[in-house]
């Protein structure tokens, strides 16, 4: 290339990523423009260089004069349009050439020749080339338009003049149509292309759609590249597009005809670069007629460049190059000399796109969780798209193309066909499958592809679609994500025990991923058959308005509706298993299972939603059997519960011992608050054995931070809360009464208003039930496999005392004082299924953290017995303990014990070990209009005054007695050790180095409901960064990078979605706001690269550190004793006083709770965490399902909240009582009113 150095690419999708290749192999730079939708597009990273486009998301490529301005700002040499948005601008074309750049594409004079169609079709009419016969022109009025209908003769298309893309185009059969069709036709001209125009042409309605790609070089030389045949078309839109035409292939004479017809035309005009000629082609006769010349590269351009050989981008950008270097254009002889004399085999493109077939084809956004592209011999995909990339709305929805190439028509069909089915995109629905029917069919095979060709195909998916979606239907399967970690939730059923039930009845293993049904169900249209299973909670259910029975596998016919409604009796959770599972949902990190509160896994990282589309298998079992399991042998669901708990991590030392008996008397009620991620208790206050946390926090309850056991009963200050499959990995509260695994069924089951009464059992006793379960299971699998004889099926619950073998044993498993600088070491149990290794006594001390390393390091290295080390799912190391999780049916406890006793033996003295680590470098920015925003509303809509208000920084420094600019001295200097990560989403806990610049802070209280990712904030002892918008507590302090990425596909990500490892060393440097907005959109795109250097940690002098400054830290601590009583003062104030204001509209959760037991009260809950904006009823309102009871605001989105179904559908309904105002804080399950039936 001679004078083209830089390219500005003014499009977006898999066109910007094509010629990104192109102008790479050219040694052109390319500048790509994104919206902010498309931070994340191929084309960002693929570019050299990348700017965002100002305005919104919609506009933001066709504001031309701004990206003029880029590309002028960058000192690009051209500018390309590829299709779509300015391609075919002729005033955007003249304003680039104007600026001296130089437009890759035809003359701005061509693109308005065309541009016109009645334009045009004088144009072609002079070069000779047929036309289709229609008016001269264009009809002035409706009467005129029906006139030269009836003078053309029926059937007829009206088309707009400007339009283009199948917009704007109407068919006619009779007159009366015409006059409706004009002012039809006039209105989208005007709306659409800002051109009133309309003409008139005949309609062959057995015809082909054939175009031929030509290529100029605007001294009057042009060739064509053979004809592509366009056919199969919905809406006017192409489908599926082949090269050569297989109809021109049958009439070779043709080809010659519409080549020499397309080169005069092009000629006639001096066309300069790529454009198409589009006819249209009778199926009997063969007589072709000119429709309309594209002043663009084509979409389908790329099955050409297969068959010919030839790359069609490159020949663009020489001919760009040869005008900026004056010569006006390519070398006519040379351009002649190119001339091909026919195609070299067959290609095909088919056009895939995120839409739903049984909405229409419907656009359908949405997350793609999984893209991967079978590779196929000939194939090439362009494509702009990867896992984890979300399709918008705002869009044309192509995913991508996908093309073939083969050496016959037959094969590229056969390998078209393993592309397509072999290929996953999942996500939204998509037309992958509708695609590949197409190619199996007869018609098609047979090369009859007219224009017609979809008018009557039929293609119905093998599908499930989502009418309504229940109270919260969530994709499960089973365990879930066990093994993962780093706040990737364990998920998986709330109840396995019904889950694996409905599987066998189907005929799935038991594992299959199947539907959570919680409290209320979807109602569910199968549009292709099934057989299906409901089992769990008994549920309202109904087949086509019939009774549709519990505890059995049911055939259903396609077209049938199955409706789930509440629940009628005792538990909350019902499981429908559908033979075959759910294909098209993507697994991650090797399981379906969906933890919404994350936005991981299932269906979309959600809850189901109308519309949604779940992919069923088409091949079912050639027989069936109907099998009911007996009432006497499935699980009963009551209100009042036993559950059965071993002895937590923290019963000894903790609480009193008489509390720990009352645990175990206590008929503990079900709050309100109780989900996947916890279900909070009403019960007594407990009775603490000791008066603060220490270092963990001020309050009793407070811990430095530890790995959660699942099952465990945590306690948040003075309130209990189960923790259960989707809780966090870790946190800094105590942990007591743990229930077993066998009783995690039960847990998948309690709902608020029931009650709990835990059952004390030791270890043989939880490892014998949970046997106990495992038999029960076996046994109704074989009673199903032999055709539903349960004679010998065993029950699964039996009175607890039956289970009472051995000890009940102790907190303290074992124990190890210190020994010189060898600390202190204890075991603590944590049901049958965790154990907690502890080191020291509650102290962050770095050399507890490089123990809890040494130690993880050696469980899963191969000294560990192989029995040990396939069995554990998961560690979890915190600062100065580490959380096993392991299989106790596979692995004896004592055996595990002993292992860790010879391992911990022989690590040994460790303060002078030099551990491998990885030194940051982060930009951090004190400024942060996000955070600004994020404590505005904050004040708004939370709690409007409190000591950390409205500047987090400043309360940080001031409670610990220094000034904000010591503050931001100690980010900028300090090295901050990750001591944890996980929680939720890879959330990096920290603690610096430096005993000197070691802080504590109160967390904010409320907790926000909005943080902005990268958020650098201070709570408790430790720094924390945040590593998606999520709710938190901590103190914004700045503003970095965020450390998350759910695909891991932005570079330094491996194969993990978090960026950071255990004993990782953060560092910062200060940057502008607006440095760290570039960064993070480097980050959103992909091209960010992080700065690290790999280093070894010297324990040996971080402790002559400790040391050395022993002195000073102490009066630094006393400093901060001081400002830390004053600031807790401060708090206690104003917490007061906030309270008062509140108090004046607050309905106590007892009151509720009675409220509540009346049962013709029903609660609204929220369906998320967030601020109360507007409550938009009042006391005694009458409400049905439209009405919009309250507007809540999280996350920056506005949430309408209405009567749900599942209430509204009884009838009449009042408001009794508001529980809410605005500026309230409301948890996802807390009630928001209650309504009276009646």
């Amino acid at each position: 290339m001679d004078k083209l150095k830089t390219l500005l690419i003014a499009n977006r999708g898999e066109i910007a990523v094509r010629i990104c290749k192109t102008a790479r192999k050219l040694n052109i730079k390319t500048i790509a423009i994104f919206s902010g939708a498309d931070a994340a597009s191929q084309h960002v990273r693929d570019a050299d260089d990348a700017v965002l486009l100002p305005g919104g998301n919609a506009t933001a490529y066709t504001d031309g004069e701004a990206i003029l301005q880029i590309a002028k700002d960058k000192g690009a040499d051209a500018i390309i349009p590829g299709y779509g948005f300015l391609s075919e601008n002729a005033h955007f074309a003249r304003l680039v050439t104007d600026a001296g750049i130089a437009w890759v594409g035809p003359s701005p004079e061509a693109i308005e020749a065309f541009g016109v169609k009645h334009t045009a079709r004088e144009l072609a009419e002079a070069a000779n080339v047929p036309i289709v016969p229609g008016t001269k022109g264009l009809v002035e009025d409706e009467d005129a338009a029906a006139k030269e209908a009836q003078r053309i003769g029926f059937p007829v298309m009206l088309k707009a003049t400007g339009g283009g893309g199948g917009m704007g185009l109407i068919t006619c059969h009779k007159v009366e149509e015409v006059r409706d069709g004009f002012r039809m036709v006039q209105s989208r001209g005007k709306t659409l292309f800002k051109n009133l125009g309309v003409f008139i042409e005949a309609f062959y309605p057995a015809s082909h759609h054939i175009e031929v790609q030509v290529f100029g070089n605007g001294q009057g030389q042009a060739i064509h590249f053979g004809e592509r045949e366009c056919s199969i078309q919905r809406r006017h839109q192409k489908v599926i597009e082949e090269c050569p035409s297989p109809f021109v292939e049958k009439h070779p004479e043709l080809r010659k005809k519409l080549g020499d017809a397309a080169v005069r035309l092009a000629e006639s005009i001096k066309y300069g670069s790529a454009g198409t000629i589009e006819y249209l082609v009778d199926d009997k006769s063969g007589d072709f007629f000119f429709l309309e010349m594209n002043t663009r590269l084509q979409v389908e351009h790329g099955i050409t460049e297969l068959c010919y050989n030839v790359d069609l981008v490159e020949l663009m950008l020489k001919q760009a190059d040869a005008r900026l270097a004056g010569r006006h254009g390519l070398d006519g002889k040379m351009l002649k000399d190119m001339q091909p004399s026919g195609p070299i085999g067959s290609a095909i493109e088919a056009r895939i796109y995120a839409e739903n077939p049984l909405r229409d084809y419907a656009p359908s956004p949405g997350l793609l969780q999984k893209v991967a592209w079978k590779d196929v011999p000939g194939s090439r995909i362009d494509t702009w798209v990867f896992t984890g990339v979300r399709i918008t709305p705002n869009y044309d929805p192509l995913i991508a193309k996908a093309m073939v190439h083969s050496q016959s028509r037959d094969g590229a069909i056969a390998s078209m066909k393993e592309l397509l089915f072999q290929s996953s995109v999942n996500g939204p629905p998509t037309n992958l499958e509708f695609l590949a029917s197409i190619l199996e069919d007869t018609r098609f095979k047979d090369g009859n592809t007219m224009t017609s060709f979809l008018s009557d195909f039929q293609y119905t998916p093998y599908a499930i679609d989502v009418i309504s979606a229940g109270a919260y239907t969530l994709v499960q399967d089973l365990p879930g994500r066990p093994n993962v970690g780093k706040g990737v939730p364990h998920a998986g059923p709330m109840d396995p025990i019904a889950f694996q039930i409905a599987n066998m009845l189907v005929g799935n293993p038991r594992t299959t991923e199947g539907l959570e049904i919680t409290l209320s169900g979807p109602e569910l249209r199968f549009v292709g058959p099934a057989i299906v299973a409901l089992c769990g909670a008994p549920m309202e259910a109904s087949l086509d308005g019939k009774e549709f029975p519990m505890w059995a596998n049911v055939k259903i016919e396609a077209g049938q509706r199955l409706k789930i409604g509440k629940t009628t009796g005792g538990g909350c959770r019902s499981y429908l298993a559908i033979y075959g599972g759910l294909p098209s949902v993507a697994d991650y990190f090797g399981s379906k299972s969906t933890s919404p509160q994350v936005a991981i896994g299932g269906y979309q990282g959600r809850a189901l939603a109308p519309s949604d589309l779940l992919k069923i298998t088409d091949k079912l079992p050639e027989t069936f059997q109907s099998v009911t399991v007996p009432e006497h042998l499935r699980p009963v669901y009551k209100s009042k519960w036993e559950i059965m708990a071993m002895v937590g991590p923290h019963d000894e030392g903790y609480f009193e011992p008489e509390f720990i008996s009352k645990i175990y008397d206590t008929e503990w009620k079900v709050s309100h608050n109780a989900s996947r991620s916890g279900i909070r208790l009403i019960g007594p206050v407990p009775k603490w054995a000791r008066k603060d946390g220490g270092e963990g926090g001020s309050h009793p309850s407070n811990l430095v931070e530890y790995g959660y056991p699942l099952g465990t009963l945590n306690w948040t200050g003075d309130d209990p809360c189960i923790f259960p499959v989707d809780c966090p990995n870790f946190g800094g509260f105590t942990s007591s009464t743990t229930v077993i695994k066998a009783d995690w069924w039960k847990l998948g089951q309690i709902k608020a208003g029931n009650t709990i009464k835990y059952i004390r059992v030791g270890l043989d006793d939880a490892l014998k039930k949970r046997r106990w379960n495992g038999h029960y299971l076996d046994s109704i699998e074989q009673a199903i496999s032999q055709g539903g004889v349960f004679g010998g099926a065993s029950k699964l619950q039996g009175a607890h005392c039956e289970f009472h073998m051995g000890e009940i044993g102790k907190a303290v498993l074992w124990e190890r004082p210190a020994d010189g600088n060898i600390p202190q070491v204890r075991y603590r149990q944590g049901g049958d299924d965790h154990l907690l290794v502890e080191y020291g006594n509650e102290n962050f001390d770095l050399n507890h953290r490089c123990r809890v390393t040494a130690l993880e390091n050696a469980i899963h290295s191969d000294a560990t017995p192989e029995t040990i080390r396939s069995n554990i799912h998961n560690t979890v190391g915190c600062c100065t303990s580490l959380l096993l999780h392991y299989d106790g049916t596979k692995i004896p406890r004592a055996y595990l014990i002993a292992h860790l006793q010879a391992i911990e033996s022989k690590l040994g003295d460790l303060r002078s070990m030099k551990v491998p680590t990885r030194v940051f470098k982060l930009p951090i920015s004190f400024e942060s209009k996000a955070q600004k925003e994020a404590t505005e509303r904050y004040m708004a809509n939370q709690r409007p005054h409190a000591p950390y208000l409205p500047d987090n920084l400043a309360f940080v420094a001031k409670n610990n007695a220094f000034t904000p600019e010591q503050l931001k001295d100690i980010y900028l200097r300090g090295q901050f050790m990750a001591v944890v990560i996980g929680f939720y989403c890879g959330n990096t806990v920290s603690l610096p180095v430096d005993p000197r610049q070691r802080l504590s802070s109160p967390k904010m209280n409320p907790s926000r409901v909005f943080t902005p990712e990268g958020t650098v904030g201070w709570g408790g002892s430790c720094m924390s960064i945040y590593p998606v918008d999520s709710p938190g507590g901590y103190q914004m302090n700045g503003r970095t990078l965020p450390c998350w990425d759910y695909y891991f596909y932005k570079p330094g990500f491996g194969d993990k979605p978090w960026i950071f490892r255990d004993f990782d060393i953060i560092t910062f440097y200060q940057v502008s706001e607006q440095e760290l907005d570039d960064l993070l959109a480097k980050f959103r795109a992909g091209k960010y690269q992080w700065n690290y250097e790999e280093i070894k940690f010297d324990m040996a002098e971080h402790n002559a550190l400790l040391e050395q400054t022993k002195e000073e830290v102490r009066e630094i601590r006393k400093r901060q004793a001081v400002a830390q009583e004053e600031m807790t003062k401060a708090e206690k104030e104003s917490l007061e006083r906030w309270r008062k204001e509140k108090a004046g509209n607050q309905v106590d959760e007892s009151t509720v709770e009675k409220m509540l037991d009346d049962p013709n009260i029903i609660g609204v809950e929220a369906p998320v965490d967030a601020n109360v904006w507007k409550v938009e009823v009042k006391e005694g309102d009458t409400v049905d399902g439209t009405t919009v009871l309250v507007i809540l605001e999280a996350m920056k989105l506005e949430i309408a909240v209405k009567t749900p179904d599942s209430i509204a559908s009884h009838g009449k309904l009042t408001v009794e009582k508001l529980l809410v105002k605005p500026a309230d804080t409301v948890s996802a399950g807390g009630h928001l009113m209650l309504l009276r039936k009646g």
